[in-house]
């Protein structure tokens, strides 16, 4: 017979960071090539549930910011890019095996929000990684 714990126990879990705020170098046009633009950040990693208590089996959310800073550093013309560039950052050094990074632009539009969702899923990492 099944325990509870065994009966309930957790699939997968999803790591977030939310409402992460960076002074990005981004844009395309010729009046954003050199000023940083606020960025609004969300991240959810989706991984294996860790099995015990220890950091080194789920994300450590300071790798998150690390990996979006080091983005915000650089010049990058589009946020679909910083979108697709931290999420594969994200999926090649962590356990995780599906990114789903929006990155927001807030004063891109008059009247408006601009955004980008992206979904990249690697599951032949979910298998390899221990």
């Amino acid at each position: 017979m099944h325990g509870k714990s065994e009966a309930l126990a957790c699939r997968l879990i999803e790591v977030r960071v939310e409402d992460l705020r960076l002074a990005a170098r981004i844009g395309a046009h010729p009046h954003e090539q050199d000023r940083r633009q606020t960025l609004r950040i969300a991240v959810t990693l989706t991984l294996a549930a860790a099995p015990s208590d220890r950091l080194d089996e789920t994300v450590d959310y300071s790798l998150i910011v690390a990996h979006a800073e080091a983005l915000a550093d650089r010049h990058i013309a589009l946020i679909e890019t910083f979108a697709r560039e931290l999420a594969e950052a994200c999926l090649r050094e962590s356990r995780a095996w599906r990114a789903e990074v929006i990155v927001e632009k807030p004063g891109a539009l008059a009247n408006g929000l601009a955004s980008t969702r992206l979904i990249l899923e690697n599951h032949i990492a979910a298998i390899e990684k221990p």
